[in-house]
C-alpha cells in the first residue's frame, strides 16, 4: 500500500507544473501593469518563496508530509483561481503570494515523502531513479502545457490560468490518497517547531565532509538559480531568437531537460561522492564562459545543454541531502537548503539586470562562469589540503 505514494508523487509532480501560462504570462500581466509592476510581482514571488522555505519544511516534518502537500495544493488551487479572475493589479499580486506560499509547502516535502516511503519499504537505494522520474515529469508538464497555453490564450486570456488551477486541483485530490510514512515522527508543539527550524541548518553543516558538500552544492545552486530565473531569458533575446522562436526553444528545453534528468543515476554511479557534483559544475561553467562568442544556433544549444545540467544538478543535490539527513529533519533540511540557495538571487537580481544592460547578458554570463569556476577550484584545493592533513595525522 505504501508504494502507491510513488505513483501519486509522479501525479503531483506533473500537476504542480501544469503551467499553461508559461509562454504568455507576461502578456497577461501587462493587462494590469507595466514592466515596473511586473518587477514588483517578481520581487514578491522570490521573497515569499525564500522566506517561507524553512518554516514550511519544519511543518512538513512535524505535521506530516501528506497534510503539508494537501495544504500546498489547496493554496496553489486557490491562488490560481484568484489569478484567473483577478480584476486588478492588487488581486494579481495576491494570487502570486498565495501560490508562492503553496509552492514553499510543496518544495522539499515531495522529495522527503519519496525518500521516507522508500526507506520504510527498504528500497532507499532506488531513490536516485525515483527522483529522476519525478523531475522528468515536472519538466515534461510545462513543455506540453506551454504549447497548449498559447492556443488557449488566443481563445480567452484567462483560460491558461484556469487550466493551471484545474491541474492543481487534480494534485489536491491525489494528495488525499497518500499514506503517511511512519519514520521518526515528532509530535507538533511550538517548541518543537522552533527547534526543528534550527535543526535544518545544523543538518547541512553537521560535520566537515557534509559541510564541504553543502558549500559545493550551494555554490553551483546560486548560479543555477540566477541563470534559470533571469539570465537565460536575457541570453535567448541576445542570441537573436524571436518571440515565436523562444516559445519553441523553451518547450524544447523542458523536453530535453526531462530526458537528461534520467541520466542522474548513471552519473551518480559513474562519479562517486562529490565528483559527480563537480563534473556537472564544470560543464555549467563551460556553458557560461563561451556565451559572448555564441550566435543563434550555438547559443540555443548552450541554453538547452545548461538547462539539462541544471536538472541533473538538482537531482544530485536532492540525493546528497536525503542520504545525509535524518528522516525527522529531512523536509526542513531540504527547505533550508532551497532558501539559502535563493538568497543570492534576491540580493543580486537588480545588479545582474543592470550589469546586463551595461555590458550585455552574454558578457555577464562569462563573468558568472569565471566566478563559479573560482568557487569550484577553491573548494577542490581546500578538499585536497584537508585530505593531506588527515593522512598526515593518521601517520
Amino acid at each position: 500500500m505504501l508504494k502507491r505514494n510513488i505513483t501519486i508523487a509522479y501525479i503531483l509532480a506533473f500537476s504542480k507544473n501544469t503551467w499553461f501560462w508559461l509562454g504568455i504570462w507576461i502578456f497577461y500581466y501587462l493587462r494590469f501593469t507595466d514592466y515596473a509592476g511586473i518587477g514588483i510581482i517578481e520581487t514578491i514571488l522570490i521573497l515569499t518563496m525564500t522566506l517561507a522555505e524553512i518554516p514550511t519544511g519544519a511543518i512538513a516534518d512535524l505535521f506530516g508530509k501528506k497534510k503539508t502537500l494537501i495544504i500546498a495544493f489547496t493554496l496553489e488551487t486557490v491562488g490560481a483561481f484568484i489569478m484567473a479572475t483577478a480584476p486588478n493589479f492588487q488581486m494579481l499580486a495576491l494570487s502570486v503570494f498565495v501560490m508562492c506560499v503553496g509552492g514553499a509547502f510543496y518544495s522539499g516535502t515531495i522529495d522527503a515523502l519519496i525518500f521516507d516511503t522508500l526507506k520504510e519499504s527498504g528500497e532507499e537505494g532506488t531513490y536516485d531513479r525515483k527522483i529522476s522520474n519525478t523531475n522528468t515529469l515536472s519538466l515534461i508538464a510545462p513543455a506540453i502545457c506551454s504549447i497548449l497555453g498559447g492556443f488557449m490564450y488566443k481563445i480567452n486570456p484567462t483560460l491558461p490560468f484556469y487550466g493551471n488551477a484545474f491541474g492543481y486541483m487534480i494534485g489536491l485530490i491525489a494528495s488525499f490518497f497518500l499514506i503517511e510514512p511512519h519514520i521518526d515522527s515528532i509530535k507538533f508543539s511550538f517548541r518543537n517547531f522552533v527547534s526543528q527550524t534550527g535543526q535544518g541548518l545544523k543538518e547541512l553543516f553537521k560535520n566537515l565532509d557534509i559541510k564541504k558538500q553543502t558549500i559545493l552544492l550551494l555554490s553551483i545552486g546560486f548560479f543555477v538559480v540566477i541563470a534559470s530565473e533571469m539570465l537565460d531569458s536575457f541570453l535567448g533575446f541576445e542570441f537573436g531568437f524571436s518571440a515565436e522562436q523562444l516559445g519553441i526553444l523553451w518547450s524544447a528545453v523542458f523536453i530535453i531537460s526531462a530526458l537528461a534528468s534520467q541520466l542522474t543515476p548513471f552519473i551518480n554511479r559513474l562519479f562517486k561522492g562529490n565528483l559527480s557534483i563537480i563534473f556537472i559544475g564544470i560543464l555549467i561553467v563551460i556553458t557560461f564562459l563561451f556565451s559572448p562568442w555564441m550566435g543563434l544556433i550555438m547559443g540555443g544549444l548552450s541554453l538547452v545543454f545548461r538547462s539539462s545540467l541544471e536538472a541533473i544538478s538538482g537531482n544530485l543535490a536532492s540525493i546528497a541531502i536525503n542520504q545525509n539527513t535524518d528522516s525527522k529533519f529531512r523536509a526542513t533540511t531540504i527547505s533550508t537548503f532551497n532558501m539559502i540557495k535563493n538568497i543570492p538571487y534576491v540580493l543580486s537580481a537588480y545588479f545582474i539586470g543592470s550589469l546586463s544592460d551595461k555590458i550585455s547578458a552574454k558578457t555577464t554570463a562569462m563573468y558568472l562562469g569565471i566566478l563559479l569556476l573560482g568557487f569550484i577550484l577553491a573548494q577542490l584545493i581546500f578538499s585536497r589540503k584537508t585530505l593531506r592533513d588527515r593522512q598526515y595525522k593518521a601517520t
